[in-house]
């Protein structure tokens, strides 16, 4: 289904236009993501200039996502009834990348309110690898989307679900630790967000493989429910 609304979509000018637009927006969270995700492993310094690139760049996100909510809506009263469902779908996927964005703000709040980066304590190595595991997540969800791969997008809905397990695991663990209040609090609001990032992606991932009515559901065992 998800395949026939974008070889419909690319009948359409104003609906391929909007399509590049959301094409944008995800590419731009994952330059929001991306130098938060540096900062926080110890790669990067935490600077103003950083701060200033994600929020511009969040900014950015925002107006084009009113921008293509603007223009399907003006779209659905032109034309009533026409296309839907794949205007259903742009609008579901953008709500979600904007989402993305709110959250990666949060995430750099935690990198700012850090004394040091919190891959320099106890649960360092953890961190790392939740975050790469973060950052491994956008590609095969753009891919999958712009590529209509049920199979790239099944992987990245697995994926997400998978990393926001262990985000739970990691704050389940800090309940039970005796860490320093403030240290134990930026571990649980990291872990947190990157839970909330990685299940918007697989919202957005889900465009591909689950019927319109059905997007951002899966089963227990990551296959489509009917």
């Amino acid at each position: 289904m998800f395949k026939e609304l974008i070889e419909a979509l690319r009948r359409r000018p104003l609906l391929g236009q909007m399509w590049s637009e959301m094409e944008e927006m995800l590419g731009d969270a994952v330059d929001m993501y991306r130098p938060i995700a540096n900062v926080l492993v110890g790669r990067e310094e935490m600077t103003q200039a950083t701060h200033d690139r994600v929020y511009e760049t969040d900014k950015r996100i925002n107006h084009l996502q009113r921008k293509i909510r603007k223009q399907l809506v003006a779209h659905l009263t032109l034309a009533p009834g026409s296309d839907v469902p794949i205007s259903l779908t742009l609008m579901s996927i953008t709500k979600d990348a904007e989402r993305v964005g709110d959250i990666c703000k949060n995430l750099l709040e935690v990198a700012e309110a850090a004394k040091k980066p919190p891959c320099s304590g106890p649960y360092g190595e953890r961190i790392r690898r939740l975050l790469a595991e973060g950052d491994a997540l956008f590609e095969p969800t753009v891919a999958g989307i712009i590529n209509s791969d049920k199979d790239t997008a099944a992987g990245a809905v697995e994926g997400a679900r998978d990393l926001a397990k262990k985000c739970d695991a990691m704050i389940d663990d800090l309940l039970k630790d005796d860490l320093p209040t403030r240290d134990a609090v930026l571990l649980t609001l990291l872990a947190r967000y990157l839970k909330r990032i990685s299940l918007h992606l697989s919202n957005i991932a889900s465009s591909v493989v689950m019927p319109l009515h059905r997007l951002d559901y899966f089963d227990e065992e990551g296959t489509p429910s009917q």
